[in-house]
């Protein structure tokens, strides 16, 4: 497990509410939560073994998904939160995963897992089955519009992979910009359409849909860019920039670092024809020697205020203020990187 899904899991047991430390995000919506067993009875026989075994490696891991959305159709005055659409957007982000693996980006529990899973090659499990359920599922919700939200958020998915595509046929270090495009076509897509989503359950206006939209969208940054920084001032850094070359995906403090060091660009490339830790750990030192840790915390907390201001003109409640403390915290979260 990477050091920033640790950290979150712990956030998640501790947010404050407002100011209020005595209550956490999953003691605000609780009740609304779905739990994995739930989910694992979507599927039979041999796909049902394949979760469990997933689920209970992950039962320590954050599900940020079920409690965004329980958080976001609250908020927007939601008197129920459908299940069924909580297992939607977990089997939109296990068929994220899964095909992330298969691209070869791994990272802790969670790839090892999935990678095991992309090996046994097992029908349901595949990122196209998963997809199809998450569909089926989404077309028997409450809103017939979360059906809409869902085709979006699949052709956001396949933006970010031809710009992952492309990252890997060039060999090149994306830019700042590139970063956050594909941020935002990956976990800013996802979590926008859980906020979304919520807020459908509660019929709500076009002005709350797109607020809702747009606070998912940036903490989907906040969540990617801290994750990054994280890796890198960890002893796994050039595994992971090993990892992440491999697969086409790109990395924040990289493409920050790039702009300000040319070499760092010529040091990419080299490490995209010969991906080893060696040259990967010359390309961390290099990294950490620019200001790319202090730009990214200055993005998260661009990114995190952006998140709270998106909320002002959802109606003031528990549940904003709990969507409110998550963005201060993950950012909170991102100042102690070193």
């Amino acid at each position: 497990m990477s050091r920033f899904s640790g950290r979150v899991e712990r956030l998640l047991q501790r947010v404050a509410v407002g100011d209020d430390v005595a209550h956490s995000l999953r003691d605000t919506v609780g009740r609304d939560v779905h739990t994995g067993a739930s989910l694992r009875d979507l599927f039979d026989g041999q796909e049902a073994i394949e979760l469990e075994r997933f689920f209970s490696e992950l039962e320590s891991l954050p599900r940020l998904r079920p409690v965004l959305i329980s958080l976001a159709a609250r908020a927007a005055g939601a008197r129920r939160v459908d299940s069924e659409l909580q297992h939607t957007a977990e089997l939109l982000h296990l068929a994220l995963l899964v095909h992330d693996v298969a691209l070869g980006r791994q990272g802790g529990r969670r790839r090892r897992v999935a990678r095991r899973i992309v090996r046994r090659s097992v029908g349901v499990l595949g990122g196209n089955g998963l997809t199809l359920r998450a569909l089926e599922l989404a077309r028997h919700t409450s809103s017939p519009e979360i059906l809409g939200e869902l085709v979006e958020t699949l052709r956001e998915f396949s933006d970010g992979d031809r710009l992952t595509a492309a990252l890997r046929s060039d060999r090149g270090l994306a830019s700042s910009t590139e970063y956050l495009h594909h941020a935002d076509s990956h976990t800013g897509a996802l979590l926008s359409f859980c906020c979304r989503a919520g807020a459908h359950l509660a019929g709500g206006d076009v002005m709350t849909l797109t607020a809702m939209g747009r606070y998912g969208r940036h903490v989907g940054r906040v969540w990617n860019v801290t994750d990054d920084m994280a890796q890198m001032v960890s002893d796994r850094a050039a595994w992971h920039l090993v990892q992440r070359v491999s697969s086409g995906r790109p990395v924040f403090p990289a493409a920050a670092a790039g702009q300000e060091d040319g070499e760092i660009k010529v040091l990419w490339k080299e490490l995209c024809d010969d991906p080893n830790e060696e040259l990967a750990n010359k390309v961390v030192l290099r990294i950490l020697s620019t200001g790319a840790l202090a730009h990214g915390r200055t993005v998260v907390a661009r990114e995190a205020w952006a998140a709270q201001k998106a909320l002002a003109h959802v109606d003031s409640s528990e549940y904003r203020s709990a969507l409110e403390g998550l963005a201060a915290g993950m950012a909170r979260e991102a100042l102690r990187v070193a």
